[in-house]
């Protein structure tokens, strides 16, 4: 089986909406917002499922480069992913980068400039 959507981020100039729009509307099940989190974004994680594998998603305030929506897909190993993107004429835009105790993202654009995240969990 090839990657998997394992976080989807989504990203607006006022993220309390956000949080009570998904929640609503679709039953996401929203955390606390970070207090500790350095680049002020009132992120909050977002459980979608439960289990393992299971989908997980993060609502926040978006920076000034930062992608209104962006997926991300779970992998392995990311540096080899990144590898992988590079020889196929994509180029990394975010290296490996850890997030959690067990998380560690990165992002590349493809080739035609769209920009997706991986996930290693």
């Amino acid at each position: 089986m090839g990657a998997t959507v394992g976080h989807i981020e989504v990203l607006g100039d006022n993220p309390a909406p956000l949080r009570e729009f998904y929640s609503a509307v679709f039953g996401w099940r929203v955390g606390p917002v970070a207090t500790d989190d350095p680049e002020q974004m009132e992120y909050a994680m977002v459980e979608i499922e439960d289990g393992e594998g299971a989908v997980t998603a993060g609502i926040g305030k978006r920076g000034a480069d930062s992608l209104p929506v962006t997926f991300y897909l779970r992998v392995d190993d990311l540096q080899a992913t990144l590898d992988g993107v590079a020889a196929r004429g994509g180029r990394t835009v975010t290296p490996p980068l850890k997030v959690g105790p067990v998380t560690t993202i990165a992002r590349f654009a493809d080739p035609a400039g769209n920009v997706i995240g991986l996930v290693k969990d």
